[in-house]
């Protein structure tokens, strides 16, 4: 695992899910989100990215670590690589972006939705993302060494915790990105499926948080249709079946011709309350 990389929250961090006014309705009315595949995401070089930093590093630490304990490395990463399915939501720490209302919340016609980061308590890995690929090099290869450190004292073993520690880092690579998303200031949420690529079918694993405690049951991957492309995702319930309520924001984009009034009556109508409910600043129109 990449622990540079999980985000912890302060008590204050609010974290923007930008999306579209129907995505925004089932949002609230259903008190869930959808985690969708990575692989569908607007990055094309989802996970191909973080895995070509482990490449880049990979190569340059054989010299110092031989050739066997690179392939020891190599094979768990690949195998999440190969048999994972990482279901996403990406959230933002900025809250009022042109390029994200454009890009994920209909030109701009679309909602902000700020959560209270610290109740997010769901079955998914929450991760800061990194985008300087200089950083990147540097982290990873300072992980990799403490690994080859910590098994050179063990004498090598390559046990299961070593597998299963290098499947979670090669699963936490999908937080390294592209540096041209930097503004985007992702904190993205990732939920675990499993690929079968003997059958090509996808099936769902429940979640298992750091602590090695079970924190979900198996949810069940639903497929919809985005811009002509089919999307697998998984629902997670974030109010813990009512009990909590961590929106605490809502952003109109720059474009969205509802009125403040309107959305308050909606979010009070459906129970979800304190609420502040507010315009973006950002000047624009087409």
């Amino acid at each position: 695992m990449i622990y540079d990389r999980w985000y912890d929250p302060s008590d204050a961090d609010v974290i923007y899910h930008y999306c579209r006014p129907e995505a925004f309705i089932e949002i609230i009315r259903t008190r869930s989100i959808w985690l969708s595949a990575s692989y569908t995401m607007n990055d094309s070089t989802e996970r191909s990215w973080g895995y070509s930093i482990f490449q880049m590093v990979a190569k340059a630490l054989e010299p110092d670590t031989g050739p066997e304990f690179i392939r020891q490395i190599t094979a768990p990463v690949i195998a999440g690589d190969n048999f994972s399915m990482l279901m996403i939501a990406c959230f933002s720490l900025d809250t009022d972006v042109l390029s994200q209302w454009r890009a994920y919340a209909d030109d701009g016609r679309g909602f902000a939705v700020g959560f209270a980061a610290r109740l997010l308590k769901i079955p998914a890995k929450q991760l800061r993302v990194l985008y300087d690929e200089d950083a990147q090099v540097q982290e990873l290869t300072n992980n990799l060494r403490h690994i080859y450190q910590f098994e050179k004292t063990k004498g090598f073993k390559y046990g299961e915790e070593f597998r299963s520690h290098l499947f979670q880092l090669g699963l936490d690579l999908c937080a390294y990105k592209n540096p041209a998303f930097k503004e985007e200031r992702e904190i993205r949420l990732a939920h675990l499926s499993a690929l079968n690529r003997d059958t090509m079918t996808a099936a769902p694993l429940g979640a298992i948080g750091p602590d090695g405690k079970k924190l979900s049951d198996p949810l069940n991957i639903h497929f919809r249709v985005v811009r002509g492309v089919i999307v697998p995702y998984v629902i997670i319930d974030y109010s813990s079946g009512g009990a909590i309520s961590p929106i605490k924001e809502i952003v109109l984009g720059p474009r969205n011709e509802n009125a403040e009034i309107n959305i308050q009556m909606f979010l009070n109508t459906v129970g979800v309350c304190d609420v502040t409910v507010r315009r973006s600043k950002v000047p624009y129109r087409v």
